[in-house]
């Protein structure tokens, strides 16, 4: 496995896609993953492939000169529980680190909404070492509370 920044914009969107699509059980609204799809073009990319062929990806964006967000990241089901996202994590905490980043933040579905996929999601981050910050029913929608997980770097 290899995982690399990928800087050519057209190349992003089609990870972005084929990564994406692969999880509709996460990405099922197709007007947001559009929105994800298009919006990767603006943000560092990061890309985990076997034998050339993406098989998951990090889009990273820049909240504040301390916080580096993890806009829209997957992993290809088929890889799953292969470390693929954990070796992806680990390229992320380094490209913040080097950065000069001192945090790190996703937005998820809150546990409270009991969702199986989402309570995976969970799952991986806090076993990567982020913390539950801030709930709130309003960021996504009043049927999708959203989670703000965070992870000190030093």
């Amino acid at each position: 496995m290899d995982i690399r920044l990928v800087e050519r914009d057209r190349y992003k969107q089609e990870i972005a896609a084929l990564v994406l699509r692969d999880l509709p059980e996460w990405f099922g609204i197709e007007e947001s993953t559009k929105e994800y799809i298009e919006t990767v073009i603006k943000y560092p990319f990061v890309a985990a492939f076997d034998h050339n062929l993406p098989i998951g990806f990090y889009s990273i964006r820049k909240e504040n000169d301390k916080v580096l967000d993890m806009y829209v990241l997957g992993v290809l089901k088929q890889y799953h529980g292969t470390g693929v996202g954990t070796r992806l994590q680990e390229f992320v905490n380094q490209y913040a680190n080097d950065h000069g980043y001192e945090y790190l933040m996703v937005l998820t579905l809150a546990e409270k909404k009991q969702n199986k996929e989402y309570l995976m999601t969970r799952k991986f981050y806090l076993n990567q070492g982020f913390i539950d910050f801030y709930q709130n029913d309003d960021i996504f929608d009043s049927q999708n509370p959203c989670q703000i997980m965070m992870k000190a770097l030093k």
